[in-house]
């Protein structure tokens, strides 16, 4: 049942949700299998799952820097619906289907209908399909890692559980608040942080606030804790059955001990993703962003004191007040820093629901609407801590900046004009419709944006249910180069031979069904300094050689070095251990140890031993 009913709401309750559901359709059609970038990331998580559902597990057989949810629930729809990209794929656009309803019944439920279709809007158009770049896959069906997703997903799904438990109680309700909590800790720490301080502001409010969930929160407490243990516990026991209890453990805990052995804020690429190498230029960016809205508010708003008396040609004024502001920003925008100034947008308006939460005396209200909107504040503040000063939608914003930039274009297309007429300063209208035009003008250039990149993926990879669609001339030479590689390396390697790809680009395992004999997935920064350094890997090469190796052209100036094997702080170890005992079969495109892409295939050179084995 919808509370804040208008007299629009019934020509908008099935108008809404089918417009919501033809975007939905024609953004699926318009990027169908060029979703992701295969050769940064999304390679990995198609090979791990294949690798989980073939019996392997993670810790044990594969090194892995997060919690254990998203992969085995990969493996699981490997082994129901078969190993391919398109059953990915397939489920991943499910799932963004079901976090559009969520989000459509969670704004529409504590403000208005309008609001609940904004929010899905936003979603689509601006994070779920994007395409903002040549690297990495920042879109929500083929996702550089899928904990990112999922957590943002379980952690909104708790939070319209426990929109719910606030309006009706009920200790199951907690407990699935609970569940999707512990879920939540298995995927990231970002959801898993911005969930907590969002809950522990929730139930404290709830229990202040709310006189019948104060009389039973011990009682709902509890069950909240023991759903909290549920998928934890569970995930802690099956791995506990597949390998030593240190190492499940020690999986489990993942995320948080990774932070510990990596100082991620001092890397290089972490002061690039927050903004921190240029703190001053993105500080202005932000006050000027945020001064310019307030005030384009403030005239808005202005005008809506000015026309309060006026009882005819709102529609008239209302239009000019759209193709005012669509022109405007559609023109004058700068589109790339139009987030810069969502943090101190997000805390201000934080700051006013939260002041009405707390002298709002009508129980109805607080339960459906302003304790669990003070709640999403809390939760896409926190979400933004990762993106530091340079909030953005593409890169980790596709996923961070999503609940923050839904709260400030519903607090722009309904909360405010509430506000105005609330306040008998007008019908809010000038203020929505203004909005609206700065909102279409966005959802525009991120249409021209995802065209724009999504149109040179004029390469395809893999076969059958394998193909996906990846970047061509003129953006990048690195699709056509490895297709090219895929059909003579599947010649060349007999079947059952292993193969390694260093350092990026395990994609190559997965299209060859070709298994690595290492545990991992990728030879970067990160991972090598969690794991022992380059000596370790060596160790293990050692101990585990696979027939053939490919080298793979990869830069890492995002981590401050030079490409692989250039740097002497990185890379070079390994190679002379390559160089020792391997030799080149074929390079195609460039040899891959200068700035052009290039993939050299080296095959393991024969022992003494082998070599008089062969011998006629």
């Amino acid at each position: 049942m919808t509370t804040n009913a208008t007299p629009s709401d019934g020509a908008t309750r099935w108008f809404y949700p089918l417009l919501l559901a033809l975007v939905f359709a024609v953004l699926v059609w318009g990027s169908w299998r060029r979703w992701g970038n295969p050769f940064v990331d999304f390679g990995i998580e198609l090979y791990v799952a294949w690798q989980l559902s073939e019996g392997k597990h993670l810790y044990r057989d594969i090194v892995w820097l997060g919690g254990p949810l998203s992969q085995y629930t990969n493996a699981l729809w490997f082994r129901l619906f078969g190993v391919s990209y398109l059953t990915l794929s397939l489920v991943n656009i499910a799932f963004v289907a079901g976090l559009t309803v969520l989000l459509y019944r969670f704004f529409t439920r504590t403000i208005e209908r309008a609001a609940g279709f904004t929010a899905g809007l936003v979603l689509l158009v601006v994070f779920a399909f994007q395409a903002y770049e040549t690297d990495g896959s920042w879109d929500y069906v083929a996702p550089y890692r899928h904990e990112a997703v999922h957590g943002l997903g379980l952690a909104i799904l708790g939070l319209a559980i426990f929109a719910t438990y606030l309006r009706q109680g009920g200790k199951w309700r907690s407990f699935g608040v609970g569940l999707c909590f512990g879920a939540v800790c298995l995927t990231k720490i970002e959801p898993s942080v911005a969930l907590a301080g969002a809950l522990a502001g929730g139930y404290w409010l709830g229990f202040n606030y709310l006189p019948p969930r104060r009389e039973r929160w011990r009682q709902d407490i509890g069950w909240f804790v023991g759903g909290v243990a549920v998928v934890p516990v569970g995930f802690g026991l099956y791995l506990a059955t597949q390998m030593p209890l240190g190492v499940a453990l020690t999986g489990l805990l993942g995320n948080w001990l990774n932070v510990a052995r990596t100082d991620a804020v001092g890397q290089v690429f972490y002061q690039r993703v927050m903004g921190l190498g240029r703190w001053r230029e993105n500080l202005l960016r932000m006050g000027g962003g945020c001064g310019a809205f307030i005030g384009v508010l403030g005239v808005f708003t202005g005008l809506e004191v000015a026309l309060r008396r006026v009882t005819r040609g709102w529609v008239v004024w209302s239009g000019a007040a759209f193709l005012v502001t669509w022109l405007i920003a559609h023109t004058c925008m700068p589109w790339a820093f139009f987030l810069r100034p969502l943090p101190l947008l997000t805390g201000l308006i934080l700051a006013g629901v939260a002041w009405t939460t707390m002298h709002c005396s009508d129980q109805t209200q607080l339960a459906q609407r302003w304790i669990p909107l003070t709640v999403w504040c809390v939760f896409g503040l926190l979400l933004l801590g990762k993106l530091g000063l340079a909030a953005h939608a593409g890169q980790y914003g596709f996923t961070l900046a999503l609940p923050a930039t839904v709260l400030l274009a519903v607090s722009a297309i309904s909360l405010w004009p509430e506000f105005i007429r609330a306040k008998a300063w007008g019908t809010g209208a000038l203020v929505r419709w203004g909005s609206a035009g700065v909102l279409v003008a966005f959802f525009l250039a991120a249409q021209e944006s995802r065209s724009y990149f999504h149109s040179a993926k004029t390469i395809p990879l893999g076969a059958g249910a394998d193909r996906m669609q990846t970047f061509g001339p003129p953006l990048s030479e690195t699709g056509g180069i490895t297709a090219a590689a895929l059909e003579n390396m599947a010649q060349t390697m007999p079947p059952g031979a292993t193969l390694v790809v260093i350092p990026d680009g395990i994609v190559l395992n997965y299209l060859l069904r070709r298994e690595n004999p290492t545990p991992y997935t990728v030879f970067d920064p990160v991972l090598m300094a969690v794991y022992g350094g380059e000596e370790r890997v060596v160790e293990t090469l050692t101990a585990h050689p696979p027939d053939y190796i490919a080298l793979v052209q990869r830069n890492f100036y995002e981590y401050g070095l030079a490409p692989f094997g250039q740097d002497p702080r990185f890379g070079r170890t390994i190679l002379a251990w390559v160089d020792k005992h391997y030799e080149v079969v074929q390079v195609y495109g460039a040899p891959p140890i200068g700035e052009a892409f290039g993939i050299a295939l080296l095959r393991r050179k024969a022992t003494s031993g082998e070599a008089a084995s062969h011998a006629p």
